[in-house]
Protein backbone atom coordinates (compact mmCIF):
# COMPACT_ATOMS: atom_id res chain seq x y z
CA UNK A 1 0.00 0.00 0.00
CA UNK A 2 1.47 3.32 -0.92
CA UNK A 3 0.22 6.51 1.00
CA UNK A 4 1.38 9.52 0.63
CA UNK A 5 4.30 8.55 -1.15
CA UNK A 6 5.01 6.18 1.57
CA UNK A 7 5.34 2.23 2.06
CA UNK A 8 2.86 1.00 4.76
CA UNK A 9 4.85 -1.90 6.80
CA UNK A 10 2.22 -4.58 6.87
CA UNK A 11 2.43 -7.72 8.79
CA UNK A 12 1.95 -11.59 7.51
CA UNK A 13 2.20 -14.93 9.13
CA UNK A 14 5.44 -16.61 9.58
CA UNK A 15 6.38 -18.65 7.24
CA UNK A 16 6.29 -22.02 8.26
CA UNK A 17 9.86 -23.32 7.26
CA UNK A 18 11.68 -20.69 9.25
CA UNK A 19 15.23 -21.39 11.36
CA UNK A 20 12.74 -21.34 14.65
CA UNK A 21 10.36 -23.92 13.77
CA UNK A 22 11.67 -25.99 16.87
CA UNK A 23 12.46 -23.95 20.12
CA UNK A 24 14.37 -25.23 22.77
CA UNK A 25 12.62 -25.75 25.80
CA UNK A 26 14.02 -25.05 29.17
CA UNK A 27 15.12 -27.88 31.43
CA UNK A 28 12.40 -27.32 34.13
CA UNK A 29 8.97 -25.51 34.24
CA UNK A 30 8.34 -22.41 36.38
CA UNK A 31 6.39 -22.63 38.81
CA UNK A 32 6.16 -19.12 39.64
CA UNK A 33 8.12 -15.85 40.40
CA UNK A 34 10.58 -17.94 42.61
CA UNK A 35 10.98 -20.78 40.78
CA UNK A 36 14.91 -20.68 39.48
CA UNK A 37 16.58 -19.41 37.51
CA UNK A 38 14.69 -15.86 38.27
CA UNK A 39 15.00 -13.51 35.77
CA UNK A 40 17.17 -10.27 35.35
CA UNK A 41 14.21 -8.04 35.67
CA UNK A 42 13.19 -9.47 39.04
CA UNK A 43 16.83 -8.26 40.50
CA UNK A 44 16.34 -4.77 38.37
CA UNK A 45 12.69 -4.48 40.08
CA UNK A 46 14.01 -5.22 43.61
CA UNK A 47 17.35 -2.68 43.08
CA UNK A 48 14.97 0.06 42.32
CA UNK A 49 12.51 -1.01 45.00
CA UNK A 50 15.40 -0.65 47.91
CA UNK A 51 16.86 2.73 46.27
CA UNK A 52 13.28 4.83 45.91
CA UNK A 53 12.60 3.37 49.40
CA UNK A 54 16.43 4.72 50.77
CA UNK A 55 15.55 7.58 48.84
CA UNK A 56 12.19 8.38 49.89
CA UNK A 57 12.41 7.55 53.79
CA UNK A 58 16.14 8.30 54.40
CA UNK A 59 16.45 11.56 52.19
CA UNK A 60 12.64 12.86 50.95
CA UNK A 61 10.81 12.73 54.07
CA UNK A 62 13.39 13.99 56.44
CA UNK A 63 13.48 17.20 53.99
CA UNK A 64 9.67 18.00 54.61
CA UNK A 65 8.39 20.49 57.58
CA UNK A 66 8.18 19.09 60.68
CA UNK A 67 4.16 18.74 60.53
CA UNK A 68 3.89 16.94 57.71
CA UNK A 69 6.78 14.02 58.56
CA UNK A 70 4.45 11.82 60.39
CA UNK A 71 1.66 11.84 58.12
CA UNK A 72 4.32 11.40 54.99
CA UNK A 73 6.30 7.81 56.78
CA UNK A 74 2.92 6.99 57.02
CA UNK A 75 1.14 7.17 54.10
CA UNK A 76 4.25 6.72 52.22
CA UNK A 77 4.88 3.42 54.38
CA UNK A 78 1.49 2.09 54.27
CA UNK A 79 1.49 2.65 50.00
CA UNK A 80 5.16 0.84 50.33
CA UNK A 81 4.02 -2.24 52.20
CA UNK A 82 0.52 -2.72 50.05
CA UNK A 83 2.93 -3.06 47.22
CA UNK A 84 5.64 -5.45 48.75
CA UNK A 85 2.80 -7.49 49.95
CA UNK A 86 0.76 -7.13 46.64
CA UNK A 87 4.44 -8.14 44.49
CA UNK A 88 4.75 -10.76 46.89
CA UNK A 89 1.27 -12.74 46.42
CA UNK A 90 1.71 -12.26 42.58
CA UNK A 91 4.98 -13.68 42.06
CA UNK A 92 4.00 -16.75 44.64
CA UNK A 93 0.65 -17.74 42.79
CA UNK A 94 1.36 -20.29 40.04
CA UNK A 95 -0.66 -18.51 36.89
CA UNK A 96 -1.63 -21.86 35.56
CA UNK A 97 -5.41 -22.68 34.70
CA UNK A 98 -6.64 -25.40 36.74
CA UNK A 99 -6.81 -27.97 33.46
CA UNK A 100 -3.15 -27.66 33.23
CA UNK A 101 -2.37 -27.62 37.01
CA UNK A 102 -4.17 -31.00 37.60
CA UNK A 103 -2.11 -32.10 34.24
CA UNK A 104 1.40 -30.53 34.84
CA UNK A 105 4.66 -32.38 36.03
CA UNK A 106 7.02 -29.85 36.99
CA UNK A 107 9.68 -31.96 37.42
CA UNK A 108 10.05 -33.10 34.05
CA UNK A 109 10.99 -30.44 31.13
CA UNK A 110 8.93 -28.00 29.05
CA UNK A 111 7.53 -30.19 26.09
CA UNK A 112 8.97 -28.54 22.53
CA UNK A 113 6.03 -26.87 20.17
CA UNK A 114 6.90 -27.63 16.47
CA UNK A 115 5.54 -25.26 14.46
CA UNK A 116 5.52 -27.86 11.37
CA UNK A 117 2.24 -29.57 13.26
CA UNK A 118 0.74 -26.77 14.42
CA UNK A 119 0.58 -22.64 13.61
CA UNK A 120 0.08 -21.49 17.22
CA UNK A 121 0.11 -22.74 20.66
CA UNK A 122 -3.27 -22.21 21.27
CA UNK A 123 -5.66 -23.01 18.76
CA UNK A 124 -10.01 -22.85 19.11
CA UNK A 125 -9.06 -23.29 23.33
CA UNK A 126 -6.58 -26.15 23.08
CA UNK A 127 -3.22 -25.47 24.33
CA UNK A 128 -0.53 -28.09 21.95
CA UNK A 129 1.69 -27.87 24.73
CA UNK A 130 0.08 -28.87 27.58
CA UNK A 131 -2.78 -30.85 26.08
CA UNK A 132 -5.57 -29.46 27.50
CA UNK A 133 -8.53 -27.25 26.74
CA UNK A 134 -7.98 -23.95 28.87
Amino acid sequence: MNCYGRRLRRTGPEQLNSRNDLVSSPQRSRVNGWSLPLHTFQFVALLFYTYLAIVGFGIYIPLLPHGWKYAAYAVIGVLFAHHLVAHLVAITIDPADQNVLAKKNYSSPMPVFDRGKHKHVIQNQHCYLCEVDV
